[in-house]
């Protein structure tokens, strides 16, 4: 019976908002054909780049560290007057050793990474597809959809004056809860995947190869550190694409436990209304929060504490590198650790969220 309710619900939802789930096609196609246009613009050029492999990046990498290193040392055997190029201005002694041991360093963290075939996170194109499309600006907009949806799951039919209908076939308040929250979720999971593989299909025409789907990739475990032996958490890269997907999804389902709070209280325009208006307005205001603090101890890490807002926890993967990094949180709010910890400041909202939804749907009373 509870299978058939979900099934029941997820015809509903289709049926209505099937004009929804098209735009949203739409919009993804417009974006990918404009993206292959700027490329062939930009690049002159109407197929993908040659693959390049990210042994060769790194490689180079060292190849130019190594080629200032040794202008480095030539520059310490110089007097500060006689320096030239990039040793200009460096004073010889502590100043200049400080810099030579941080360029030595790179080098010993880039071969690291090359003996121990660990390729940082920003090398293959499903990675960068996991990290931008599940926890970048896509599932910031995604995520303000589901909300909206979700919103509508109780209030749609209080409005309808279906609800009493509903509740008066065998079933219980809580079956009908769950099943709704359940068919709002695999819709979800349905809308993340479909968009995570096209974001996966752009990336690999921009990097001229779908890159391997096995091997190791490696993040930092405090972002605000180089990634280094001792900064360094490896894992397999179907491992990372699932650990970004299921951070993801976390957020989807507490965007859809807070909309249930509202749906179980209001009506439909008005839990839409309430929701947006939260989902966009309480981001906005941490912002300019976070903000004012930076003016007042420019300081960017002094409104980290902000990230522990669920609106701003909603994409725990935007916290795994700076490369995305996620608003207010500074350098700091970066990592491996820092997702775990943002994860898990999630998992409190949601379970509180869908508790709250559970006691409000109970007392309220229905009328058809």
């Amino acid at each position: 019976m509870f299978f058939g309710l979900v099934r029941n619900e997820l015809q509903k939802t289709w049926r209505s908002r099937w004009i929804v789930f098209a735009v949203m096609a739409g919009i993804f196609v417009l974006i990918a054909g404009g993206l292959y246009i700027y490329y062939v613009v930009s690049k002159d050029r109407w197929s993908p780049p040659p693959p390049v492999a990210w042994q060769t990046t790194v490689r180079e990498d060292i190849a130019n560290n190594q080629q200032q290193l040794d202008f480095l040392e030539q520059a310490k055997q110089q007097p500060s007057g006689d320096a030239t190029g990039p040793s200009k201005g460096f004073e010889p002694g502590t100043d200049l050793d400080s810099i030579i041991a941080q360029v030595q360093q790179q080098i010993n963290d880039d071969q690291y990474l090359l003996d121990h075939n660990i390729a940082p996170v920003q090398s293959f194109s499903i990675t960068l597809a996991a990290l931008f499309g599940l926890g970048g600006i896509v599932m910031f907009l995604l995520l303000r959809i589901f909300g909206w949806l979700a919103s509508e799951q109780i209030a749609g039919e209080r409005s309808d004056r279906t609800i009493a209908i509903l509740l008066s076939r065998p079933m219980s308040r809580n079956q009908l809860l769950l099943a709704k929250a359940v068919a709002s979720f695999l819709i979800s999971l349905a809308v993340v995947v479909v968009t995570f593989l096209i974001i996966y299909a752009i990336w690999a025409f921009v990097q001229g190869s779908i890159g391997p789907l096995t091997g190791d990739v490696g993040v930092a475990i405090d972002g605000s550190k180089p990634l280094r032996g001792s900064n360094l958490f490896a894992m397999p890269i179907w491992l990372f694409v699932l650990m970004c997907l299921g951070g993801a999804m976390l957020g989807v389902l507490c965007v859809q436990g807070m909309s249930l709070v509202v749906s179980a209280v209001f009506g439909r325009w008005a839990a839409i209304g309430i929701t947006m208006a939260f989902l966009f307005g309480a981001p906005l205001v941490s912002t300019v929060v976070g903000a004012i603090l930076f003016a007042i101890s420019q300081d960017p890490n002094r409104a980290h504490f902000l990230n522990y807002l669920f609106v701003n926890v909603l994409a725990p993967v935007s916290a795994l590198t700076p490369v995305f990094g996620n608003g207010p949180a500074g350098p700091s709010g970066t990592g491996m650790n820092e997702f775990g910890f943002q994860a898990s400041v999630l998992a409190v909202w949601t379970v509180g969220f869908f508790v709250a939804a559970w006691l409000l749907f109970r007392r309220k009373q229905e009328t058809g």
